[in-house]
């Protein structure tokens, strides 16, 4: 008998070839596969690629996390207590109502970008509106001029008045504002008016070259150009917010004094500013 050639059995079940699963696939919840090599004796660990990307999206994940914790502690509540103070300092003063609707006090009061509540007050009590305009431009100079140390001005009666006015003022808007349980001492507000200007603002407004008007003052030249810049700023406030209650008086005397003030050397064109 002869013998049959060997055929091997094509049924038999052959070993898988080594695959490659790339970053092509699609896994669930739309990430993709790691990229790893499937075969006898080789890693199937995810590639640094995707190690990295899966350790920036932890990151960004804890920091948002940060975030909402912080945002949900009382740490992030902080200045709530001294915003209920302010808004009931508001409501005591007929700026808002108790549905916190803004008042014309409150309208008039945005018009204003320094010491709102005292120059709200000063036009709503008619103080302004009694005086000269040069008056007026000299006794607003408390708002701007902030050195403590200088030469005491000269009065006359009107200004001395609108000076005890003024701090009348302060001083009630201060009560106020311990009433409602802040913590600023009266006194402290009403010591940040600082009336040293007011003599030299009075006489520059009438017309006084600038170099008599240093003679009536310790102050620097450099200060002084600077809060007449700025008193013209808040001259012109004062005549946005008369035109919004609708009196003419006021408006007519803020113009008068902003071109009063509104001129010479304070005024004129500067290379450092060009």
């Amino acid at each position: 008998m002869c013998s049959l050639p060997y055929f091997p059995n094509t049924f038999e079940r052959r070993k898988k070839p080594r695959c490659f699963v790339g970053p092509c696939g699609v896994g669930p919840a739309g990430r993709r596969r790691p990229r790893c090599f499937v075969g006898p004796g080789r890693n199937t660990q995810p590639s640094i690629v995707y190690t990295f990307d899966q350790m920036s999206e932890n990151l960004k994940i804890e920091d948002q996390l940060k975030k909402i914790k912080f945002l949900l502690s009382d740490e992030s509540l902080m200045l709530l207590p001294e915003y209920q103070q302010r808004i009931q300092v508001l409501k005591s003063l007929n700026y808002i109502d108790n549905l916190m609707a803004v008042q014309m006090k409150g309208r008039v009061a945005c018009e204003i970008s320094n010491h709102e509540l005292l120059i709200t007050e000063l036009i709503f009590e008619n103080v302004l509106t009694r005086l000269h305009p040069t008056e007026i431009a000299a006794l607003l100079s408390c708002v701007v001029f902030e050195q403590k140390n200088c030469s005491e001005p000269n009065w006359t009666n009107d200004l001395l008045q609108g000076q005890k006015d003024i701090v009348a003022i302060a001083r009630m808007i201060g009560e106020q504002q311990q009433q409602a349980g802040m913590t600023a001492p009266v006194e402290d507000y009403v010591s940040g008016l600082k009336f040293g200007l007011v003599e030299v603002v009075f006489e520059w407004a009438r017309g006084v070259p600038f170099s008599d008007i240093m003679k009536l003052t310790d102050v620097q030249e450099g200060i002084i150009v600077r809060c007449i810049q700025r008193l013209d700023e808040t001259l012109r406030d004062v005549r946005n917010a008369a035109r919004i209650i609708g009196d003419p008086v006021l408006y007519d005397k803020a113009v008068e004094s902003s071109s009063a003030i509104k001129r010479d050397i304070v005024f004129a064109a500067s290379l450092y500013t060009q």
